[in-house]
């Protein structure tokens, strides 16, 4: 009679290691609607204040090109101003009304003027100023405008590339806290089955009570363990909420598996090169040595003349065009002037020489990054496929151990083993469960990794902005 309540208890203590299994399982398929990690990606890239500010930083940077580019065009300002001679017995000379930007070159007042001027000199215009050739300073400055603005925008990149990296992280800790507590769970269950097993064993005398006391023993620690990883599993959905804009308690994840096909075939298409995308960090640096570049072009451009067109129409009053009449009195002015510098002391030559070793030295710091890209992936090659490898050798691992937590509860009711062989069994049978856990959380962890060292990650932002458009 005893032995077949135990057959029986055998039976549902089988039922329950599988569906320990299956719960501990993450390739076990759900049905909800809980969050995924591609709509925790969105949310984001659509709340992450630092994407934002990169954002506003690369449309203002927009606007420097555009500004860079009205230096090509001629600027019209209108100037005027007043003018008291002040003491006119006191004049010796002419008195020079050329003042920088109000009238144009060589206007002044006769000697003759000062015996009948008034004593208030109005006078006013309008300037036009056409660059003609600057030495190429302007097309250097719109070169260096562009790259400039190149930066800004990889930096927008650079940032979603962050926290799509960050996101994957905090997903996937929700993930590993979250599996940890079903375990936990599902471990406890095992223990009060186990109790209550004992307990009826108790009580047809076949074992004592330390037997029962030992695996009650052993539940209260688990609580406590479950208690902890409970914790955890808050204070991980608040960090993946701090990212994607979100309350903790919202935040509800699918347990659904980490497929290891699905990470095998991006292991390959990452090994494959970088799909098409450029970091933003080599693509940042190539537009560094093209300011570098353009910086030495506007050094070299001293040695250069500069030519400028100047017209423009100028009123005074008292109108000295027309023998000092007092009304207002004007007339057109068109100019050129040439600025040529002849010597320095060798000060061009000596920025020329600074400006060549600037180049020289963003050179290398594109060429030591490509290095350190390289090797960043390859490193990133080999953990993700160590993690797959992990992932294979932990399933094998808990095979064994479900099946040794079977034999030996099996034993336990036929009397064959006591509670401490059933209470290891249990506790090799969790070690391996959770070691299971983390090696799928390393591989999808480190596939994350390997996107963003790839430049897959890039990409990625780039097309969802495509396709939310």
């Amino acid at each position: 009679m005893i032995r077949n309540r135990i057959k029986g208890k055998t039976i549902i203590i089988s039922a329950v290691i599988l569906i320990a299994s299956s719960l501990c399982n993450l390739a076990g398929a759900q049905t909800d609607t809980s969050l995924t990690l591609e709509k925790c990606r969105e949310l984001a890239l659509q709340y992450n204040k630092k994407v934002k500010m990169a954002e506003a930083d690369a449309t203002a940077s927009d606007y420097l090109v555009k500004s860079a580019q009205t230096k090509y065009l001629p600027r019209v300002d209108f100037v005027g101003g007043w003018i008291n001679p002040g003491d006119r017995e006191l004049q010796p000379f002419a008195i020079d009304l050329n003042m920088p930007g109000i009238t144009p070159p060589g206007l002044s007042l006769p000697l003759d003027f000062l015996g009948i001027a008034p004593t208030n000199i109005y006078t006013g215009g309008f300037v036009m100023r056409q660059p003609i050739f600057m030495g190429f300073k302007i097309t250097e400055a719109n070169k260096m405008a562009r790259s400039a603005s190149a930066i800004a925008h990889e930096e927008v990149k650079l940032k979603e590339a962050d926290i799509l990296a960050n996101v994957d992280k905090a997903y996937w800790k929700v993930i590993s806290v979250q599996e940890k507590v079903n375990l936990s769970k599902t471990y406890i269950t095992l223990l009060d089955r186990l109790v209550e097993d004992l307990e009826n064993i108790y009580n047809e005398g076949m074992i004592t009570r330390n037997e029962v006391l030992k695996v009650k023993v052993k539940q209260n620690e688990v609580a406590l363990n479950l208690l902890k990883a409970e914790n955890g599993l808050e204070l991980a959905k608040m960090a993946l909420g701090q990212i994607i804009g979100m309350d903790a308690e919202d935040i509800c994840l699918s347990s659904k598996a980490i497929n290891e096909k699905e990470l095998t075939d991006r292991l390959v298409l990452s090994a494959l090169g970088n799909n098409g995308a450029e970091r933003s960090e080599i693509a940042m640096l190539r537009s560094k040595l093209a300011i570098t570049e353009s910086a030495k072009n506007i050094v070299k451009s001293q040695f250069l003349p500069n030519v400028l067109l100047t017209a423009g129409y100028n009123w005074i009053k008292p109108n000295i065009y027309k023998g000092s009449q007092s009304n207002l009195g004007g007339d057109w002015y068109i100019g050129v002037g040439v600025q040529l510098p002849i010597f320095t002391w060798g000060d061009r030559l000596h920025q020329v020489n600074i400006a060549e070793q600037k180049v020289r030295k963003a050179e290398l710091e594109l060429q030591d990054a490509q290095e350190m890209i390289d090797i960043q992936v390859r490193q990133n090659q080999f953990k993700l496929t160590e993690a797959l490898r992990k992932i294979e050798l932990a399933k094998l691992s808990k095979s064994q151990a479900e099946e040794n937590l079977r034999i030996t509860r099996n034993s336990l009711l036929e009397g064959m083993n006591n509670t401490r062989d059933i209470l290891e069994a249990q506790v090799m049978w969790e070690k391996a469960s959770s070691e299971e856990i983390d090696a799928r959380v390393e591989a999808a962890t480190a596939l994350s990794e390997l996107e963003k060292s790839t430049g897959a990650l890039y990409k990625y932002a780039e097309e969802k902005k495509i396709t939310d458009k």
